[in-house]
């Protein structure tokens, strides 16, 4: 006897540019047949009338890992919630593993304070069967975090490699992909990795060609050298062959705007011309972002405790005020969403801790950065949200959260992707007709997976039964800066490998299983 049979819905399985009403029968794990009017025995029946059929969603760009959720709350219902199967974490440079030295796991405490965390692997193989034996409510996959592998190599330095650091970052790496990492991620931003060189990145992009794998790009910058960024990105591509897509692709800041025609150009020239390129992109207009990259780059190289230098010298203090007040900062639309040791801040923006201070804007993102030891995460409304459209609207990306799978229960502000993203993408496709439904589900479903080198994403006989069923007429993301913890609308049934994980908004079984390629 089957397990379950979902009958009257419309499929729309991830590939084809037409959708069929069919029926979806699932036993063992994988989807069995495929049909209309389908009247085998199963144990489930579950109605689909007036809802779509379609794979389970695959959330390229995750941060579950980095924000420590996926330890601690293992079941990541705020993704499950929202119809995500699947997830892929070690983005932006970190990942959990492997782990050289135990400098290597800081690379995450940008994110999430790292008090009382209990580590108990060292290897990549190692962290997967300890992922293994978690209740996991999603599949994962990792990346190898460039960062993490560097920093585990010579700590909280930030230099260029000598050639033999070199070698040992490329064996690190290459030990990770044999174990079943599926790329690796480079946080080009951030403190440990903003003096990699041009030969270090060639070197390592080589190995993930190799492997067949991918390489995620978490540009320099997404402000007035987004340009030089993304070709950056694209020189990587076309020097190593190497698959790369870019991350939470954006453009941050008004004055920057004008910039867009250009990002995508460069893009889509690339592709134009033979490179496998693309980028994934949240619909909101907000970015979450940690405080100490807003600082001039030479005053964050070397981590927390060169900034924290920087910050007590009378002179670097002056440059770093001068340069501040030359960007443009926008401090009423800037608001402290979660601030390790001090949660008086959080919901604030710094314009009003600013006038609470009697200081001005730049002086009080540097007392922040000063007086508080730890994390500090910030929301910045500082998109465009015509560009927001036109991003999810192009060919070439995908839509992810570039957030982390939290219980409805959390305490923390976190922002709305994190529990809405893709019903907010779906009920965007919904009113302003944006594309196709068959379009819009590729960019969640088969697109991803095929960047990811993932045997997902797809309804199609004896692949896994990882399904959504959603109503297209219903599908709203509730979530919100204030309320951010708001489950959707029109989410009716998720199965994760063939067992119902979420009926309604109501948690089951925890399916997931660990991916590795």
């Amino acid at each position: 006897m089957a397990e379950i049979l979902i009958k009257n819905g419309t499929v729309v399985d991830g590939v084809s540019k037409v959708s069929k009403k069919a029926d979806v029968l699932v036993a063992k794990g994988k989807i069995v047949d495929i049909g209309p009017n389908l009247n085998p025995k199963a144990k489930t029946i579950i109605n689909a009338k007036d809802c779509f059929v379609t794979p389970g969603f695959v959330d390229i760009q995750n941060h579950s890992d980095s924000y420590l959720t996926l330890l601690e709350q293992p079941e990541q219902s705020s993704l499950l919630t929202q119809g995500i199967t699947t997830i892929v974490v070690g983005n932006c440079g970190s990942s959990l593993a492997p782990l050289p030295s135990r400098e290597a796991i800081k690379s995450v405490q940008k994110w999430h304070n790292l008090a009382g965390v209990n580590i108990n692997w060292d290897s990549f193989e190692e962290f997967l069967v300890s992922l293994s034996g978690l209740k996991l409510g999603v599949n994962v996959a990792s990346l190898v975090g460039h960062a993490t592998i560097r920093r585990g190599l010579i700590g909280d330095q930030a230099r260029k490699l000598s050639e033999e650091e070199v070698r040992v970052l490329e064996k690190l790496l290459k030990a990770a992909l044999d174990q079943g990492a599926i790329g690796l991620s480079l946080g080009l931003v951030y403190a440990h990795e903003v003096d990699s060189s041009a030969d270090e990145l060639i070197r390592l992009a080589k190995i993930v060609k190799q492997s067949g794998k991918y390489l995620s790009v978490h540009l320099r910058s997404e402000t007035a050298n987004i340009t030089e960024s993304i070709d950056e990105a694209i020189f990587l591509a076309a020097q190593t062959g190497v698959k790369v897509k870019i991350s939470h692709l954006k453009i941050r800041g008004p004055s920057n705007w004008h910039l867009f025609e250009h990002v995508l150009n460069k893009i889509e020239n690339a592709y134009h011309q033979g490179i496998d390129i693309s980028f994934d992109v949240y619909p909101y207009s907000s970015t979450w972002a940690v405080l100490y990259t807003y600082l001039p780059k030479w005053a964050y190289e070397g981590g927390r405790a060169q900034i924290s230098r920087h910050l007590a010298s009378g002179v670097d203090r002056r440059k770093i005020l001068d340069y501040l007040r030359h960007q443009e900062l926008g401090f009423e639309r800037i608001v402290i969403a979660s601030a390790s040791g001090n949660k008086a801040f959080v919901g604030k923006s710094i314009a009003q801790i600013a006038k609470n201070q009697s200081v001005s804007g730049e002086e009080a993102l540097i007392n922040l950065l000063s007086g508080l030891e730890g994390s500090i995460i910030v929301f910045d409304h500082n998109l465009s949200d015509e560009q927001v459209e036109l991003f999810v609207s192009s060919p070439l990306s995908v839509i992810a959260t570039d957030g982390a799978g939290y219980s409805r229960k959390t305490e923390d502000l976190v922002h709305p992707r994190c529990f809405g993203a893709i019903p907010k993408f779906l009920q965007m496709v919904r009113e302003k007709k944006l594309m196709t439904w068959e379009q819009a589900v590729r960019k969640i479903t088969s697109e991803p997976a095929r960047i990811a080198g993932l045997d997902l994403g797809v309804i199609s006989k004896d692949k896994a039964a990882d399904l959504v069923v959603f109503n297209p007429n219903e599908i709203v993301g509730k979530a919100d800066y204030n309320y951010p913890n708001q489950l959707p609308v029109g989410i009716k049934t998720v199965l994760v490998s063939g067992v119902q994980s979420v009926e309604g908004n109501m948690l089951h079984q925890a399916a997931g299983r660990v991916i590795r390629k």
